[in-house]
């Protein structure tokens, strides 16, 4: 079984970006537009590149619209631009692509703070718009952490229950959970997913330097499993982020490479698994590139 393999956000191949912002001081309707009008263009940009390539998964930038949670920007831009989001979103379902998106660490539904909440919730509702706008159905989605501990995780995981179930049903139907490097390991975001039911992205780096210490987090097939039967038809097809830790650097940081040998042991091993797998690198699309012409050898 092949997998779709992916990156995120920037193509380092092509003179196309999707990230073009500005500071707040120079922040105006007319420079909005031009940078949403860029990074629109980029984007469709960068998707032919990856049909082109046999790269059906990618993450788009969370800075795409820019201030787009902001009071500052107060362009309905999924109206101004809505032949343009029609195009894209034609253009990714024509070549079968599946697109995410991953808001911020600013995002902290569990918040004991009332702002924070309710600031998360702003940055995850123009998300979900984003991908309505494209008319991507709900197998294309978002990616969250649990967010802060607060000198109580049990009362926090409480916490992210009680705000996760009052989200609107439009932004609930694209959300994905993700085990963190330093707070929720993938038992903690299971057990959240057993309340819940949201489906749980499974990040092996995270996994190696954040997890309970037990054996039960030593059997990589059947924690692969546990988060792969946390995904429905509707939510598609489960995923999970690949990336190599960086010589030198604190645990979990992301090397500017993946390890080629480790990853193709890793595929072989469980190629009979059905997942997708979004590389997290600094090389971004090259680390795909390089594994596929392993792949093929």
């Amino acid at each position: 079984m092949e997998h779709r393999i992916g990156y995120a956000c920037i193509n380092t191949s092509i003179d196309a970006t999707t990230n073009k912002t500005c500071r707040l001081g120079n922040c105006t309707d007319e420079r909005l537009r031009q940078l949403i009008h860029s990074n629109l263009s980029g984007l469709k940009e960068v998707i032919s590149w990856n049909n082109r390539h046999n790269i059906f998964l990618y993450r788009v930038s969370s800075v795409i619209i820019p201030f787009a949670s902001h009071e500052v920007n107060k362009i309905q831009w999924w109206e101004e631009f809505k032949d343009d989001f029609e195009e894209i979103g034609k253009l990714i379902k024509n070549t079968q692509m599946r697109v995410s998106m991953h808001p911020g660490q600013y995002v902290n539904i569990n918040s004991n703070s009332p702002e924070i909440v309710k600031s998360s919730l702003k940055e995850l509702d123009w998300h979900a718009k984003f991908l309505d706008s494209l008319n991507l159905d709900s197998t294309h989605r978002l990616i969250f952490h649990t967010g802060g501990v607060y000198g109580d995780k049990t009362e926090a995981k409480r916490r992210f229950i009680k705000e996760y179930k009052n989200i609107p049903e439009n932004i609930k139907a694209r959300l994905t959970l993700e085990n963190d490097d330093k707070s929720y390991n993938v038992q903690d975001v299971l057990n959240i997913h057993q309340k819940t039911g949201i489906p749980i992205v499974f990040d092996i780096l995270h996994h190696q330097v954040n997890n309970t210490g037990k054996k039960i987090d030593d059997d990589l097939e059947s924690i692969l499993k546990l988060c792969f039967a946390t995904w429905n038809d509707k939510t598609g097809i489960p995923k999970i982020h690949y990336s190599t830790q960086r010589p030198g650097a604190r645990p979990g940081m992301h090397a500017d490479s993946i390890n080629i040998d480790e990853f193709i042991k890793f595929y072989l091993k469980f190629k009979n698994l059905d997942f997708d797998i979004m590389f997290e690198t600094k090389n971004k699309e090259k680390s795909v590139l390089e594994v596929y012409k392993r792949l093929s050898n």
